[in-house]
């Protein structure tokens, strides 16, 4: 499976670089981009289609990693509280037992009553 999944991704780089300079044999025009803040000089088509998948790719990936990075941090704290819980469940089991102190029965609050359930038919 390992195998066939390198042949793949292999056959599928091939494909897009071959893909691509098909492309950019078809299409030699120069391009002028016009953006907001200005133009740019006469660039091939295929460069201006390379330059702007790389800035939308950049652009995505940097989303994606304050993401993540943000989610790491969560979970670190998440970890870090629970390693203080497990701590403090350690130091409550290993806490030794006063046979000289109040029993289990009256530390505890009392009972509400108890209230009889209706009858229904």
């Amino acid at each position: 499976m390992r195998v066939a999944r390198r042949v793949l991704a292999i056959a599928a780089f091939v494909g897009l670089l071959v893909g691509g300079w098909v492309f950019a044999a078809r299409h030699p025009q120069a391009v002028s981009i016009d953006y907001f803040l200005g133009q740019t000089r006469e660039l091939p088509l295929w460069i201006a289609l390379l330059v702007a998948v790389a800035l939308g790719a950049a652009v995505a990936g940097g989303a994606l990693g304050y993401q993540l990075l943000r989610l790491a941090m969560l979970a670190r704290r998440y970890r870090r509280a629970v390693q203080r819980l497990e701590l403090e469940i350690h130091e409550l089991r290993n806490l030794p037992l006063d046979p000289d102190g109040p029993a289990v029965e009256d530390a505890l609050p009392p009972a509400p009553p108890a209230r009889a359930l209706p009858r229904g038919g």
